[in-house]
């Protein structure tokens, strides 16, 4: 899948690079190989990831750590140009050491808007060259757990939920929208969504719409009311109130920040 690769950190224990793959077609690729270990944390766009009989959505809210020589396969959900960061560790990392074969399996770990914001301002930190937030290196605090098997209605449900967000068009959907698209009831969607994610529909989506603005606003998002409209929320008010509770900023205080105006 042709890339572009910008070097933001090289360390003694870390590498960070901002990865650009240029649009694609929705499928699946060849297979890789991971050449280190490493965690992959979406920065736009959404994609899935193919390994060990297990698939991953990445949607925003979702870093993906995989082992030294696990094999993998990668499909974009939008024909379009998509940016991950690729945090890759030397020697012992977060998701085992090279060549341990007894820890050949990948991680997961759904990240909170306030760690969302916290890891992106220390992207930001190591592109301009500058000294990182306090609290040091954000990737420190990635620790996952292997993937689980979930129902297939679940995975048909984030998918669904992500790729609406993602679209941002403005028009009105529904978690009976997203029940329907997985094929249960809301009800039951709720309760599955409990068990194996430990979130509730509701704030899923909220979660992603966070995700999603804080993507927009660090692409140069200048007009805060088109932004909470295209998200689906009724007014830059609710948004705001919404982003502050989930964030622990002002959509204005991100803006600046993210856009290089300050913070």
């Amino acid at each position: 899948m042709p890339q572009q690769r910008i070097l933001l950190h090289a360390g003694a224990a870390w590498k960070v690079e901002r990865v650009l793959k240029h649009a694609a077609p929705v499928r699946w690729s060849a297979t890789y190989e991971a050449a280190s270990g490493r965690w992959v944390l979406p920065m736009d766009g959404l994609s899935e990831f193919q390994m060990a009989g297990q698939v991953v959505l990445l949607d925003g809210l979702t870093a993906l750590g995989l082992p030294q020589g696990l094999p993998y396969q990668m499909r974009p959900l939008q024909p379009t140009p998509q940016t991950s960061i690729v945090v890759s560790t030397k020697g012992n990392g977060p998701v085992g050491a090279p060549g341990n074969q007894n820890n050949l399996s990948p991680r997961v770990r759904m990240l909170t808007p306030r760690l969302l914001w916290r890891l992106r301002m220390h992207w930001r930190a190591l592109a301009d060259g500058r000294p990182l937030p306090a609290g040091g290196a954000a990737f420190n605090v990635l620790q996952g757990t292997p993937p689980h098997s979930a129902p297939r209605t679940v995975g048909r449900a984030r998918r669904f939920m992500a790729q609406r967000v993602a679209l941002a068009d403005g028009e009105r959907w529904s978690l009976q929208d997203a029940a329907d698209a997985a094929g249960c009831s809301a009800f039951h969607l709720a309760h599955l969504f409990r068990r194996h994610l430990g979130l509730g529909l509701h704030g899923y989506r909220q979660r992603l719409r966070m995700a999603a603005a804080l993507q927009r606003l660090e692409a140069g998002e200048s007009d805060l009311a088109a932004l909470a409209h295209d998200l689906g929320y009724c007014s830059q008010s609710h948004l705001g109130a919404v982003f502050r509770a989930e964030v622990g900023v002002t959509l204005a205080q991100a803006r600046s920040a993210l856009q290089g105006r300050g913070g």
